[in-house]
């Protein structure tokens, strides 16, 4: 009798054990990511910075999405908060045309976010823009080049896309999705780097390429803006610094 009570106390123990270990695990994938932003940078040598680190001169958006924390852009919704459509902060610069941006950036809780460049004001939207995005969402999107108003996705991570005049598109792999995603922090700290040449557009998260087009299509954008995007979606936490614009 001692012998099956001892047994059924192992299993009972086992048990135990496993579910405090899978709430740990759940927890630990629901908390908000506690690291801290990267140091404050001067901007590289033909750089102008987008971001003064203390306010949002500059950008325009929802007040209630967008703040300033810890040095960092933020965005955040929550479940008083919901995104109802694509919304920006939304650069107040004049349109631009080559350029090299790099910002760091971070998904701290859920969340999908970007950057939007060669981009115009959609105004059937409030905070509405159109153009193409380079994304960031942790897993398959991150890192892909979406075009809102230009395509949807339109290379995921490792292809090289184009456009022909007449809208056809074309697909070339330059390298593995797996691979390349070995490169990013899915929840950390990154950087982007975007890169516009004509109609040429290359997208790079820590200096490893991860998509691009050549878009000769009549609608291309030759000129525009920039966002930073809050989706609809689960309550949603990220944060961008050290934005950083050359132009040409």
């Amino acid at each position: 009798m001692m012998k099956y009570a001892i047994q059924l106390l192992r299993v009972i123990l086992t048990l135990a054990v496993v579910a405090l270990f899978s709430t740990s695990v759940l927890l630990a994938q629901e908390a908000p990511s506690l690291e801290s932003p990267p140091p404050t940078k001067e901007a590289p040598e033909g750089f102008v910075s987008l971001f003064d680190g203390k306010t949002l001169n500059g950008w325009e958006g929802a007040e209630k999405y967008w703040s300033v924390e810890d040095g960092c852009i933020t965005g955040r919704s929550t479940p008083e908060t919901p995104v109802p459509y694509s919304m920006y902060l939304v650069w107040q610069g004049k349109p631009v045309g080559d350029f090299t941006l790099l910002a760091d950036f971070r998904i701290a809780e859920g969340g999908n976010s970007g950057i939007e460049y060669r981009a115009w004001k959609d105004d059937s939207r409030e905070f509405g823009l159109n153009g193409y995005q380079a994304d960031i969402c942790p897993g398959d999107i991150m890192g892909i080049l979406y075009g809102e108003g230009l395509g949807e996705i339109i290379a995921t991570r490792g292809e090289s896309a184009t456009f022909n005049k007449d809208g056809v598109k074309t697909i070339k792999k330059f390298g593995d999705e797996g691979e390349i995603a070995k490169s990013i922090r899915m929840t950390g700290w990154n950087t982007y780097r975007v890169e516009a040449r004509g109609n040429c557009f290359t997208e790079y998260i820590n200096d490893v390429k991860t998509a691009e087009l050549v878009d000769e299509r009549d609608k291309s954008p030759q000129t525009g803006i920039f966002g930073l995007q809050i989706h609809p979606g689960p309550p949603s936490f990220f944060q961008y610094k050290n934005i950083f614009l050359k132009t040409y």
